[in-house]
């Protein structure tokens, strides 16, 4: 699943704050007409609502997102514009405020910074990812990947099967990473089923989410022998965004089940 970077997000909701700021500010200064308090945190917490959502969704850059970013001549061009429009636009936002006395704006403004600092922060981890991701080889041993279904696995090799239960209402609009004795082999959307092959002996599998992941599984694959798994959040759904930060290296449970 293709998502946009958070970083263009978060940076993209810091200009609309700063925008608003600089609307109502000059409309003060316009017509004397002052900014209720309560308009100026309800403000605030619009912006801060989904920055929020954005900051702690542990999101990453997605295969197609990779593919999309290094092969673009200039990824993060875009972002750099917009940074520096946020940039002249805080100075600005700030001077009206702080001519017009509209302190009301305050925190509105802070909501804005706070995007702006969380965006280049995100930019930086975007950017690590594709380095990293540049540089590790695609697979560090005898692996079978891209298929859609166990038949098309080479006589004597072991069909492994890796289904992402979907939780629906509850689950994340992002895909799981797999990843097979170190290797990533695939991404799964909620419901989705990946396929891979793999030689007999003895492998292990894990799921991953940005820093979430658990411990890996070890298995046995056997000559001609189908091996089934099911990957979904370990805790109940309550419970679920809790963990992330708790225990982000037992977020996933992946459990074995007969085929």
């Amino acid at each position: 699943m293709a998502v946009v970077r958070a970083s263009f997000l978060l940076v993209q909701g810091a200009g609309l704050g700063l925008v608003a700021c600089i609307a109502i500010a000059g409309r003060v200064g316009i017509t004397g007409n002052p900014v209720p308090v309560t308009v100026g945190f309800f403000l605030a917490f619009l912006l801060f609502f989904p920055v929020g959502l954005w900051a702690s969704a542990d999101a990453e850059l997605t295969s197609g997102e990779l593919h999309r970013v290094h092969n673009f001549r200039h990824p993060f061009r875009m972002a750099r514009l917009w940074w520096f429009m946020v940039f002249c636009n805080g100075l600005l936002a700030l001077f009206l405020i702080v001519s017009n006395a509209a302190w009301t704006l305050v925190p509105l403004l802070l909501a804005s910074y706070t995007a702006f600092a969380l965006s280049l922060a995100a930019g930086r981890r975007e950017r690590q990812q594709l380095r990293e991701a540049l540089a590790r080889p695609e697979l560090t041993g005898p692996k079978v990947i891209g298929i859609r279904s166990p038949e098309q696995v080479p006589p004597g090799w072991s069909p492994v099967l890796v289904h992402r239960i979907d939780r629906g209402r509850f689950d994340m609009l992002v895909d799981y990473r797999i990843l097979v004795d170190g290797d990533r082999v695939g991404t799964l959307g909620p419901g989705q089923t990946l396929v891979l092959g793999l030689p007999p002996g003895p492998h292990s599998v894990r799921g991953g989410l940005g820093r979430l992941s658990n411990a890996p599984v070890p298995f046995t694959a056997e000559p001609g022998a189908a091996v089934h798994f099911t990957v979904e959040p370990a805790s109940p759904n309550r419970r679920a965004n809790a963990d992330r930060r708790s225990r982000p290296g037992e977020y996933f449970r992946l459990v074995r089940v007969p085929p």
